[in-house]
């Protein structure tokens, strides 16, 4: 944009166009206000104090849409943003120092070219981090094509070996040994917001019964659309043999149920077990809400850690970009254009079955929790990347419980309590993946899929997506163990895994969806939902 020239003689015409700048680059009032403040400040300052005749005031706009100032001013060095501590109130420059301190973050200075050159940034750069993820997907796929021709299966092990596992692995623990705590402070937190026991237990049966229907319902939908894709025409891969023994894995919900209640309290932690996590917080929140005041120091501790295990998790997926780099030049790599045609029919399978799940999603914004769907439909897509990138609900967790608190307007002490819930037993896009993925199998297995075989699939898929850990690749087992309980011999894993290297992304996007929909609906329910942020 056009840059102004502010001297002591035009300084408030200048201001006015610097006002319709700002307009123009779409700056929220609030915003363009402390950044007219700033800029007035900071002009007296370089003025009275640094000697300058004129600064030289310009707005920039960056490549990723973020807003700052730059006033530049000829002269020896001078830094308007030192501090002076011995000012009293009394003092003519004290309010002015005031509000340079609670907005030193956001400018930095440096003396170049016999110039002071101050930087005000106005708004930050919107959806960076998505923007960044996104070029490092794209970026992954056009490096694994250029990797896969023209470089040798012993240098693309090597590299993949030597470079990509290594980081690719020390990110994912470094994930893991935060993801328990994580879950466990956020939830036990969120519990202790809502006060009364009352309100958790009316709370989270309303949340219960939110996610088991959208599972429901969303099994549905994959059994559906299964039938229509794979009705007739699916090429035989194999058959069952007569004589072979059904190996296959016994889900049992009573024993499900039982072991979530852990034999110790440090196990659950240490093994990752979300479930038994998730109902030691609980408890704890319980306790504490039960003793009040008297406990006041240990609910402000757990308060305290659920913010600190937070911050860790933001600065671990700093990285995501990165990963998502990665994870692209394997999949390219592994498995090429070809395969990733041969499970073209699946893919468009699991899309059409998500649209009509996103579209279930809008009933439930719409109907329960009284809401225009569109808001929603708007904000979600820019959640997907990261799910996308890591195949993981419960590495996205931070972004999803971000996106409900500062997209979707929904109350810290709903969204820290549904969230992590629905990350352990609310599998939306498994539910769909599943009976897809199964009765394709068991069609290429020259399997009949009757309908006790479509009621057997439902019940296992119902069951196996609530006990299901949100890492990645947890689908296969899950598939296997339908698939088995048909005959069908474990050695079909190897297919399942490179159809899952494409498949559980999309899955993990609309597991997260779901968390995401039931949240906002449980939110205005209880009215724990800021309009003004859902609606903006």
């Amino acid at each position: 944009m056009q840059a102004l020239n502010l001297s002591a003689e035009n300084f408030s015409a200048m201001q006015e166009d610097l006002e319709v700048q700002l307009t123009r680059a779409k700056i929220e009032l609030k915003d363009a206000l402390r950044a007219e403040l700033l800029v007035e400040e900071i002009f007296w300052r370089m003025v009275n104090k640094g000697g300058a005749a004129q600064v030289k005031v310009q707005v920039v706009k960056s490549f990723f849409g973020g807003v700052s100032i730059q006033m530049t001013a000829e002269g020896a060095a001078y830094n308007p943003l030192v501090e002076v501590s011995d000012l009293g109130e009394d003092d003519e420059d004290y309010f002015s120092l005031m509000i340079l301190k609670a907005n030193r973050q956001k400018m930095t200075w440096l003396h170049k070219n016999n110039s002071n050159v101050v930087t005000i940034r106005v708004s930050n750069e919107k959806n960076l981090r998505l923007k960044f993820t996104f070029a490092g997907i794209v970026g992954g796929v056009i490096c694994g094509f250029l990797l896969k021709e023209s470089a040798a299966p012993e240098t693309i092990a090597l590299i993949t070996e030597n470079i990509i596992n290594p980081i690719y692995t020390m990110f994912m623990h470094a994930l893991s040994m935060v993801i328990a705590p994580v879950i466990f402070f956020s939830v036990a937190s969120g519990i202790i917001g809502m006060n009364a026991g009352a309100n958790v237990g009316r709370i989270g049966s309303k949340l219960i019964g939110l996610y088991l229907c959208t599972s429901v319902l969303a099994s549905i939908v994959g059994l559906s659309v299964a039938e229509f894709l794979f009705g007739n025409g699916v090429p035989q891969i194999g058959t069952i043999p007569t004589d072979a023994a059904v190996e296959s894995y016994e889900f049992s919900m009573i024993k499900f149920i039982v072991d979530i209640i852990p034999a110790n309290l440090v196990s659950p932690i240490a093994d990752g077990n979300l479930m038994q996590v998730i109902f030691i917080a609980v408890l704890c929140g319980l306790a504490l809400n039960a003793l009040g005041n008297k406990v006041r120091i240990l609910r402000d501790f757990f308060a305290d850690c659920n913010e600190f295990f937070m911050k860790l998790v933001t600065m671990i997926i700093f990285f995501v970009p990165l990963i998502a780099f990665f994870a692209m030049t394997t999949l390219i790599t592994q498995t090429g254009g070809d395969a990733l045609l041969m499970v073209g029919k699946l893919i468009i399978g699991l899309i059409i079955a998500s649209c009509v799940m996103l579209g279930v999603y809008m009933l439930l914004v719409r109907f329960i929790g009284k809401l225009s769907p569109l808001p929603f439909l708007k904000k979600i897509p820019s959640l997907w990347a990261v799910p996308f990138a890591t195949s993981s609900s419960a590495v996205t967790m931070p972004f999803t419980m971000d996106l409900c608190t500062k997209k979707m307007g929904v109350a810290p002490k709903i969204s820290s309590f549904s969230i992590p819930i629905g990350v352990t037993v609310n599998m939306d896009g498994a539910c769909i993946y599943l009976p897809v993925a199964a009765i394709m199998l068991l069609k290429m297995y020259g399997v009949a899929v009757d309908f006790n075989a479509l009621i057997i699939i439902f019940a296992m898929t119902a069951m196996l997506s609530i006990g299901s850990p949100a890492v990645p690749n947890a689908a296969v087992i899950c598939v296997i163990t339908i698939v088995a309980l048909f005959g069908v011999p474990a050695d079909i894993a190897g297919l399942l895994f490179c159809i899952d290297i494409v498949c559980d992304r999309i899955v993990t996007c609309f597991n997260v969806t779901g968390d995401v929909a039931a949240t906002v609906a449980l939110a205005r329910t209880e009215n724990l939902l800021d309009k003004k942020i859902y609606f903006s």
